[in-house]
């Protein structure tokens, strides 16, 4: 009877990652395919030097967003795991998150206007970043984070997929040349804050977000349980948004124009890696309390997947860059060949360490490792980049990211190797994968 539970449970958790993989592949498929719509179209119309300001507005837009965020995408989840049969604690903890991100919202907006005040390069663009900054503020009210604890993946698929087809059209009607990119900067934002408001209207139709409860206690629980989180999602930024904003302060805008086109069509690439991280993190995290030998097969199921994905379309990008590049940005991005080509191979060591660091170390109790290794990772991609981008431009910003990636896979071979709990678990997934 044990046998039969086991075998019934295990099924359950496999059809339920199934059912959620499809969700969120078709929230990020129907995203990413009107992103593309637009995203050819933005490039053309405003020429690399103006898609450069329209990237660099909006990677600065991603540091107020990560600063916001504080972790909350992947602690908040395993939250709402824990009290999810509880009204009362997840409406409190809903109210706590966003008084959280509330404050760090104000915190980071302070810190953009005295950078403005001596930095020119920001002042000269202080009205794209602004429009820009909205999705900063769509962030605080954004519930992504509580329907993927809940596991309500297709109710998020909707969600933001139904603010994506309102917004589509009017990056159309309103970007017609390359004088139009404050009202691109606007538009992109304003995305975010549509989806925002829709996931509070279905958080609260759903019966599970109720009148405000929340502490200046239960505030900075949060806040300090997120924190490990936080790190390591600002490392992720020091190997995103920091080569783009490295690249504005040293190569100028066209070098950032030709990095952000290859960056943007690599990550459509990415699309079924990311999801498949985000489908398996919530059922990983059950799982790990419940069935060790459970998890330990789905993690390596899913790492195995993740790999192989991501090292065929990393192959096709390589082989095809050249083609990708003058049918989707046309001639004026020749130099996103060489770019596109790089970011693929540091996509296949990028998704490989992240969903080790994300599957394996965290439930191990190693947020905090996982944190600092990866932030060791960041810190190298900012020093390689300040030393080359000058001189490469937007091949060594590339360059200087696939080194990082390289270091942190090797640190956490290294981690796992020595680690007998952790090897014995990986050695487990694979012996029952085979």
């Amino acid at each position: 009877m044990a046998k039969f539970l086991k075998k019934r449970n295990s099924e359950s958790a496999s059809a339920g990652v199934g059912r959620n993989f499809i969700a969120m592949m078709t929230l990020q498929l129907g995203a990413y395919a009107m992103s593309f719509a637009t995203f050819p179209y933005l490039a053309r119309v405003l020429g690399p030097h103006q898609f450069g300001v329209f990237g660099y507005s909006m990677a600065i837009a991603a540091y107020g967003t990560t600063f916001t965020e504080w972790g909350f995408n992947l602690s908040g989840p395993r939250a709402v795991v824990e009290c999810r049969n509880d009204p009362a604690r997840l409406n409190e903890l809903i109210w706590s998150i966003v008084a959280g991100k509330a404050v760090l919202c104000l915190i980071s907006l302070g810190i953009l206007c005295v950078v403005v005040l001596f930095n020119h390069q920001f002042a000269a663009v202080f009205l794209v970043i602004l429009c820009s900054w909205i999705a900063v503020v769509a962030n605080v009210f954004t519930m992504y984070w509580l329907m993927q604890g809940l596991e309500r993946f297709r109710l998020l698929a909707t969600v933001v997929l139904l603010a994506r087809v309102l917004m589509l059209p009017l990056t159309f009607i309103f970007v017609r040349d390359s004088n139009d990119v404050l009202a691109a900067a606007l538009i992109q934002a304003a995305g975010p804050f549509v989806a925002a408001l829709f996931s509070v209207l279905v958080a609260y139709r759903t019966g599970v977000l109720k009148r405000p409860s929340v502490s200046v206690m239960s505030t900075w629980h949060r806040l300090v349980q997120g924190a490990d989180m936080f790190v390591a999602a600002a490392s992720v930024s020091l190997f995103s948004s920091a080569n783009t904003m490295i690249l504005g302060a040293t190569a100028g805008a066209y070098q950032v124009g030709i990095y952000a086109a290859a960056d943007k069509i690599r990550n459509v690439g990415n699309i079924i890696p990311a999801q498949i991280n985000q489908v398996f993190f919530p059922r990983i995290t059950a799982l790990f309390k419940e069935n060790r030998e459970e998890s330990a097969k789905l993690t390596v199921k899913g790492l195995c997947a993740v790999q192989l994905i991501t090292t065929g379309i990393a192959a096709f990008f390589c082989i095809s860059a050249s083609g990708v590049s003058a049918l989707v940005l046309g001639e004026a991005y020749s130099g996103s060949v060489t770019v596109l080509k790089l970011l693929s191979l540091c996509a296949i060591a990028g998704n490989f360490s992240y969903f080790v660091g994300l599957q394996v170390l965290v439930p191990f109790g190693k947020a905090k490792t996982r944190s600092m290794i990866m932030l060791f990772g960041g810190l190298i991609n900012v020093v390689v980049a300040f030393l080359v981008a000058p001189h490469f431009g937007a091949q060594g910003a590339a360059i200087s990211l696939l080194a990082a990636e390289i270091v942190i896979i090797v640190l956490y071979a290294i981690l796992i190797i020595r680690g007998r709990e952790l090897r014995e678990y990986m050695l487990y997934g694979f012996y029952k994968f085979k």
